[in-house]
């Protein structure tokens, strides 16, 4: 059972570490942003993965609903094609269940073989 917490956490280390690849290319100055959220806003960028949705509030305080939107999508489609699935824009996912979803998808393909 320990083995399989150690991978899980394992596996969010290397998500995460996907996530913040993903908003590096998906936000113009994404270091800038990354290091004004953690000084600001208390964000810990090796740990989006766990609250998700307070990154995308703290990205829209700085940018607005309209801008931080943008940059969500963006970060969500860079973010799916590192996993391997398709972004659907229409989709009425927030951020949060939008990650949450890639990772579920994410731990699936990293799954030992039975």
């Amino acid at each position: 059972m320990e083995e399989k917490i150690l991978s899980s956490n394992e596996n969010k280390r290397n998500f995460n570490i996907l996530i913040v690849e993903s908003i590096l290319k998906g936000i113009d100055f994404g270091e800038v942003v990354l290091r004004f959220l953690e000084l600001n806003f208390n964000l810990d960028r090796n740990r989006i993965v766990d609250n998700p949705e307070n990154f995308a509030k703290s990205l829209e305080k700085i940018f607005g609903s309209g801008m931080a939107d943008i940059y969500l999508r963006n970060i969500l489609r860079i973010l799916y094609r590192k996993v391997g699935i398709k972004y659907l824009e229409d989709e009425e996912l927030t951020f949060s269940e939008a990650i949450n979803r890639a990772f579920k998808k994410y731990s699936e393909q990293i799954k030992p073989p039975v």
